[in-house]
């Protein structure tokens, strides 16, 4: 008998698509976690199944109906980041040319989630998912 600890990323894509049915706006990650678990064990009986937090918000990011809107905080200007904070993806560097013809970067990018960062370091405190309009 298999016993299904993790869902599949499918399983998890087709709880999101039931909760974004119902509700075009979860206001937190937390909430997300809540509202896709209780999908996710709608039919079990015993074994209770869950996903983590930061895999959630991935699976929500790459399924392309869900819009991420990333409220942050200051942090260190001094600390290099060379990850995205939100996704894991690498960050691009967004350079400006100076007036003495020299590059410097202004802000580094993600191209996967839409995070962004200048010379004041955005930390992420909270997470705001939407439902995409159709075009």
């Amino acid at each position: 008998m298999k016993h299904d600890f993790f869902p599949s990323d499918k399983q998890v894509e087709t709880a999101l698509t039931k909760v974004f049915k119902k509700i075009h706006t979860v206001s937190s990650q937390s909430k997300l976690k809540q509202l896709v678990d209780k999908e996710l064990n709608k039919n079990k009986e015993k074994q209770k199944i869950g996903v983590s937090p930061g895999r959630l918000r991935n699976i929500a990011i790459a399924s392309g109906f869900v819009k991420l809107e990333i409220h942050s905080r200051e942090g260190d200007p001094k600390k290099i980041m060379t990850k995205c904070p939100v996704c894991g993806s690498s960050l691009k560097n967004v350079k400006n040319l100076t007036i003495w013809g020299g590059k410097v970067t202004i802000e580094f990018r993600c191209l996967h989630c839409g995070y962004w960062t200048g010379k004041k370091k955005r930390i992420p405190t909270r997470y705001v998912f939407h439902l995409k309009k159709k075009k």
